[in-house]
């Protein structure tokens, strides 16, 4: 009696909004656990907190590159035939490419729903994996797992954001890319567009991957999916492994056909 009562406070009790982000910070393992049972609703504030950060590094980019690429791309539509110096045509052409509606709040949208898409199908794709191997969970709590999980990208997007503006400059590298060996942009002819081969395309998409956030987030992945479904660590750590794999896969083709497709409409 005396074991059981001890042990049931680590998974019946339903922490706080806060008290969840310390846990998974401090302690995953038992904070994950609570989630079996706990029918807190910290998780949706999680999730809108998460939506609300995946778009600071876009806002920040936003602001920081819009006078920039104003001034880059009035100087070269000044050049170009059918548009006269100082004339209204290059203030309007101008205004348009820069419109905060297609830099910030087009993609600001753009990665929310692919954010909740992504939650949606990893935890679908763990769910149904774990069930196959014996796992005993539910869709809703690998979700909570899933969101509470992605905290490492979260705070990652805080620091790009604080960076970009501490530094007026954009991130041109995400991850480890900068070893992919891409063509550099000529930043005064944004015009002159030099496309990069297939396989280097690639090879920057999968290093852009990869940092210390990921590697937090499967980690953290990994503990969570064990506490909620019961699975011993290593079969947990083998589905998000296969998950991960296969997600960046598709990623991955997807970024040659898009480089293929649109080397051939360059004349690449």
């Amino acid at each position: 009696m005396t074991e059981t009562t001890t042990a049931t406070p680590l998974t019946s009790e339903s922490p706080g909004f806060f008290r969840m982000i310390w846990g998974v910070l401090a302690k995953p393992r038992a904070t994950f656990a609570t989630l079996r049972s706990s029918q807190s609703r910290a998780w949706m504030l999680m999730a809108g907190l998460c939506l609300i950060l995946v778009t600071l590094p876009l806002i920040a980019r936003g602001a920081v590159t819009s006078q920039q690429s104003r001034e880059q791309i009035q100087e070269q539509l000044q050049n170009q035939p059918g548009f006269a110096e100082g004339s209204g045509d290059v203030e309007q052409a101008v205004s348009l490419a820069t419109s905060p509606i297609l830099t910030i709040v087009l993609p600001a949208i753009g990665s929310v729903i692919g954010r909740i898409l992504g939650w949606l199908l990893w935890s679908g794709a763990l769910y149904l994996l774990a069930s196959m191997v014996g796992g005993r969970s539910n869709f809703l709590q690998v979700l909570k797992v899933v969101i509470w999980a992605w905290l490492p990208f979260a705070l990652r997007s805080i620091v790009q954001a604080i960076y970009m503006m501490a530094t007026q400059a954009p991130i041109a590298n995400q991850g480890l890319s900068g070893f992919a060996g891409m063509p550099v942009i000529d930043a005064s002819n944004p015009f002159a567009i030099e496309m990069p081969s297939t396989g280097t395309a690639v090879l920057y998409a999968f290093l852009g991957q990869i940092d210390i956030y990921l590697f937090w987030y499967l980690a953290l992945l990994v503990l969570g999916i064990t506490a909620v479904t019961k699975l011993s660590g290593r079969k947990s750590a083998g589905l998000v492994l296969v998950v991960w794999v296969v997600f960046m896969a598709i990623r991955l083709i997807g970024t040659a056909v898009t480089n293929s497709l649109t080397s051939g409409m360059l004349g690449g």
